[in-house]
């Protein structure tokens, strides 16, 4: 009985030397993650051929730098302040007299 009190923890000990030899020998590669790997899709702007902040769906002169109302340039012939494109009389100012009502034109016209 004493032999058998020996050889157990050597077979113990040979079993586990063995098992750790057959691991170390298997090359397993290790990863950060343990879930899917997930690539983001790039972030996309839309485009803006004139480089205004108007993106080409919604810039009306997408060739032309311009406003951030339309996209086109600012034309005001009678310096009013209203775009020629918006002012129905761009050949007349209206007065900044308080009553403007955005139209462009002076109020008695």
């Amino acid at each position: 009985m004493g032999r058998a009190r020996l050889l157990l923890p050597v077979l113990l000990l040979l079993a586990c030397a063995q098992s750790a030899a057959t691991d170390a020998n298997t090359n397993v590669p290790l990863r950060a993650t343990s879930g899917p790997r997930v690539v983001p899709k790039p972030i996309s702007a839309p485009r803006d051929s004139d480089g205004d902040r108007v993106h080409d769906g919604a810039d009306q002169c997408p060739n032309q730098p311009g406003s951030l109302r339309d996209g086109c340039p600012i034309v005001d012939r009678d310096g009013d302040g209203i775009s020629d494109r918006y002012d129905r009389c761009p050949d007349v100012a209206e007065p900044r007299d308080g009553l403007a009502d955005g139209d462009g034109c002076p109020i008695n016209h």
